[in-house]
């Protein structure tokens, strides 16, 4: 277990005490939003800017609010969607994007206010919005110090209306709830939760229901994994279907050291194993199958609505692939006996606690992200790089470098 470090103890704690505090976020009626990491350049070579740009008013034309999740590491994402969301004259009411605040890992121990707001100000200028509608931070390692006082500074955005609602990502309970106890007004904890994966489930999910935060849950159709095809559902058929399901996994694979989508088909590759391999998912597969083959939805449908009836979710995080694009977890209406027969076909989950084997940095979990995807990007202001836009508005009142 990581020690909390120093700056997670008592005082000094922004507003009033949390267990009465209840942030304003609204999730989407649709319990979707859409995630733009395939918008990254370097994602893959089939997404041009023509295909991102047809792919956005896609999921611009459904029904009701899009909500999209991005973040300053999504290199070139941000200003992509930004001038998309301009050339299509859209307001807030037709659209809302979440972005992330991700220092690199070498860079954790020199954060400071400066940094922070400047970072908040760029990613407001390549959005073209005046007030961040939530911004998530991510923190590498949570034995450097810094990232209670780096939530607080964003905390201080969030006062002076930079920001609207304050996000995390990939906390566990104890660190969760260090935030909370200082008075960090946390809206939101983005995590990984899907039939395969529940470890939110143990423990975090009760305390984000107890204060009000709402979990937005990634990997909820495990990179595809429990979407791919049709799954074979019957008698005679789980040994095939389990050959097919492996041929999956191989293809899957990977280059760890190439493009994000290969290192996503990784990532999710290795989850399956955590979990039993290619049987487990095989079985998985083919329940989500017959589950949505009783409600008239796809097995993707069955996948996100799953992790959607979960303690606390507050909405599923689905890319914009054609698949994703398809996912709808409303229409699915699982029942508790739905729920029950889709974690009897996958009885496992990951062990530990939250994204407790991906901060292991020598494991195969840690070995394949890249922790320098800001300096490798755009560059963060600080470090080297310079801010995105020039004028009055870039620049951050009280970056007077006050640590």
């Amino acid at each position: 277990m990581t020690p909390l470090p120093a700056d997670a103890g008592s005082g000094g704690a922004p507003g009033s005490p949390p267990s009465t505090r209840r942030t304003s976020w609204r999730p989407p009626s649709s319990g979707l939003i859409r995630g733009c990491w395939q918008l990254a350049r370097g994602h893959g070579p089939g997404w041009t800017r023509e295909r991102a740009l047809a792919v956005l008013d896609a999921a611009a034309a459904e029904p009701g609010r899009l909500r999209l999740d991005v973040a300053d590491i999504y290199s070139g994402a941000e200003s992509l969607i930004g001038a998309w969301r301009a050339s299509r004259g859209l307001t807030d009411a037709e659209l809302l994007v979440h972005t992330k605040f991700v220092p690199d890992l070498d860079a954790l121990p020199r954060i400071d206010r400066r940094r922070v707001r400047a970072a908040a100000f760029r990613s407001r200028d390549r959005l073209g919005v005046e007030t961040l509608e939530l911004v998530q931070l991510h923190w590498w390692d949570l034995a450097v110090p810094g990232w209670v006082r780096t939530a607080e500074w964003l905390a201080e955005l969030r006062a002076e209306g930079v920001i609207r609602h304050l996000g995390v990502t990939n906390l566990g309970r104890r660190e969760l709830a260090a935030l909370l106890d200082r008075g960090v007004p946390v809206a939101t904890n983005q995590v990984q939760l899907s039939l395969l994966d529940r470890r939110p489930l143990a423990g975090l999910a009760a305390l984000c229901r107890e204060r009000g935060v709402a979990l937005l849950c990634y990997g909820t159709l495990a990179g595809g994994l429990l979407a791919e095809g049709s799954a074979a559902v019957g008698s005679g058929v789980a040994r095939r279907s389990a050959a097919a399901t492996a041929d999956i996994l191989s293809e899957a694979t990977g280059d760890s050291a190439g493009s994000r989508a290969s290192r996503s088909r990784a990532k999710y590759r290795l989850i399956v194993e955590e979990v039993g391999g290619a049987g487990v998912l095989a079985r998985a597969r083919e329940a989500l199958a017959r589950v949505g083959s009783r409600r008239g939805v796809a097995a993707a449908d069955v996948a996100a609505a799953y992790a959607l009836a979960q303690e606390a979710v507050g909405a599923v995080i689905v890319g914009l692939s054609r698949r994703g694009l398809g996912v709808d977890p409303v229409a699915a209406r699982l029942t508790p006996g739905d729920l029950a027969e889709l974690e009897e076909a996958a009885p496992r989950t990951v062990t530990g606690g939250v994204y407790e084997i991906e901060r292991d940095r020598n494991g195969p979990h840690g070995r394949i992200m890249r922790y320098d995807l800001n300096r490798a990007g755009e560059g963060v202001p600080g470090e080297g790089a310079r801010p995105a836009g020039s004028g009055a508005r870039s620049q951050p009142p009280g970056s007077d470098g006050r640590r």
